[in-house]
């Protein structure tokens, strides 16, 4: 069920695709919206290179304005669509602060953390899918349209590739196109010794199938450096506007952090991506 949705509202994406996406879902599923807007100083004054403390002032009005606007943007549009809501502004640490909302709720609705998106927008981009424990939907700042007609579901028997088959099941229960995807590696690693020909995808497109979701099942070769392009090539054939994926992480001194292949489909999709971890 899909009955509790938090969206991230950052008053400097203009057109707002995160906060049209979680609208779009909570008036598909009649789901209750929470809308959450994180300021802090230490992000503002480190993003903008500001340390005189003189300027301080102005900066946390910046601020105050800022979530106001925020505010307002989700208010405004949650009275339009006729969703019901409730409104979060947190001064503190925007990671912590959306991983502590996000735990109790179905899904978490969050900007692509492209170049250009806010530096709150990318820094959480590392940090929610792999702590939250719930599926993350990140959404192009720009996106307008369909939302899980046409899904690629991206497929490699991993734990997290489950994770997220298993929490896309209501949106693929939508779908009019489903298509499962394996990449092999160049030297066969992942093929199975006992057939050849068999598709890796085939046994969870037959698990789609026992729910009554028709997902055809395909696989293509990669080296790992390329996984995401791959699946981005596909995306772009079936003209997926979903895609569905594990999010992938690799230690880093003390932290983990999202992978290659995870960072690219997140920096270079077209259309909002479903990530579990």
């Amino acid at each position: 069920m899909l009955k509790d949705i938090l969206v991230h509202v950052d008053h400097a994406e203009q057109a707002n695709g995160p906060l049209k996406a979680a609208i779009h879902l909570a008036e598909r599923f009649n789901a209750h919206l929470s809308g959450v807007h994180v300021t802090s100083l230490y992000h503002y004054v480190a993003a903008h290179d500001i340390w005189v403390a003189g300027l301080w002032e102005e900066c946390k009005d910046e601020l105050r304005a800022g979530a106001e606007r925020a505010q307002e943007q989700f208010k405004s549009a949650t009275a339009r669509a006729g969703v019901l809501g409730e409104w979060h502004h947190v001064d503190g640490d925007p990671a912590t602060t959306i991983i502590d909302y996000g735990r109790v709720v179905d899904l978490i609705v969050l900007g692509q953390p492209t170049e250009n998106a806010p530096p709150i927008t990318r820094e959480i981009a590392d940090k929610i899918p792999l702590a939250a424990g719930r599926p993350v939907l990140f959404v192009p700042g720009a996106w307008s349209g369909s939302l899980g007609k046409s899904v690629l579901v991206a497929w490699n028997n991993s734990r997290e590739a489950a994770r997220a088959a298993n929490d896309a099941l209501l949106l693929l229960s939508h779908a009019e196109q489903a298509i499962v995807m394996a990449i092999d590696s160049p030297a066969g690693d992942f093929a199975r010794e006992d057939s050849e020909n068999e598709i890796p995808s085939a046994d969870i497109a037959l698990h789609l199938a026992r729910h009554g979701l028709e997902a055809a099942a395909t696989r293509d070769t990669a080296s790992p450096q390329f996984v995401g392009e791959r699946l981005l090539e596909q995306a772009e054939r079936q003209r997926a506007d979903l895609i569905v994926m594990g999010a992938y992480g690799h230690s880093r001194l003390k932290e983990i952090v999202l992978g290659g292949a995870t960072r690219h489909m997140l920096k270079h999709a077209k259309v909002p991506v479903l990530m579990s971890h």
